[in-house]
């Protein structure tokens, strides 16, 4: 089985990975959305995407890697990511969780955003209102403008439905890009060989005055519905 995998990529709420509890199972998961929206940028409208990740052990240390592929009407991308994530404790702070995972987009210099791999950074640590994780990216290929992510995860709002809050920023300009707020509703009462079914909502808005990768401004909701399968 996989267990306790906590994973964002492109298309989610938050560029963060943290994983922790990982075995050397599968968990498979199938995505519709009505956008493909990534840090704030619509990448395409329609979009289905097919992931898989899987847990690894890397000299001792929890890791994961994951293989992801998008497809919508602006463009087909491959995706993939591995990562690792450390458990920490330090005085004044306390326990936390670090992290780091190397990243590549196929795409990513087509639609949006001048970079193609980044290293991402940042540090997980859990407070009484949910976790809250702070990611730093640094592009590999390309320019990214130093983008971050600030994400509050804040569990079960209310019975059956998750809420995840992100914030992201350009270090380099001091500005943020946009906000966002994604609400996992309740899975639907229909099990197909095991799998879950999780409809999903997302609000998304983009700062104006943005120039560059950064094009996108205004509100946008997107929903969609993720079919789930732990191996």
């Amino acid at each position: 089985m996989l267990a306790a995998v906590g994973i964002a990529t492109a298309g989610s709420a938050s560029e963060c990975s943290v994983a922790t509890d990982l075995n050397f199972g599968v968990g498979v998961t199938g995505t519709y959305s009505t956008q493909d929206i990534w840090r704030g940028q619509n990448q395409g409208d329609n979009d289905v995407r097919l992931e898989a990740t899987t847990g690894l052990d890397f000299v001792g240390f929890p890791a994961f890697a994951t293989l992801a592929l998008s497809d919508n009407d602006l463009q087909e991308e491959l995706e993939f990511t591995v990562g690792g994530s450390y458990g920490l404790d330090a005085p004044f702070i306390g326990a936390f969780t670090a992290f780091a995972d190397l990243n590549y987009y196929s795409e990513g210099t087509n639609v949006v955003g001048d970079v193609t791999s980044e290293l991402g950074v940042g540090i997980a640590k859990n407070f009484s209102f949910g976790t809250v994780t702070l990611a730093q990216y640094i592009a590999l290929d390309g320019d990214n403008d130093g983008y971050g992510e600030v994400t509050v995860d804040l569990g079960e709002v209310v019975s059956g439905i998750s809420a995840v809050a992100s914030v992201g920023y350009l270090l380099e300009e001091t500005e943020l890009t946009h906000v966002e707020l994604v609400a996992n509703l309740p899975d639907l009462p229909v099990r197909i060989l095991d799998t879950s079914l999780t409809p999903f909502v997302k609000g998304v808005h983009t700062f104006d005055d943005r120039g560059g990768i950064w094009t996108n401004d205004g509100f946008e909701f997107v929903g969609g519905i993720s079919l789930t399968r732990s191996f």
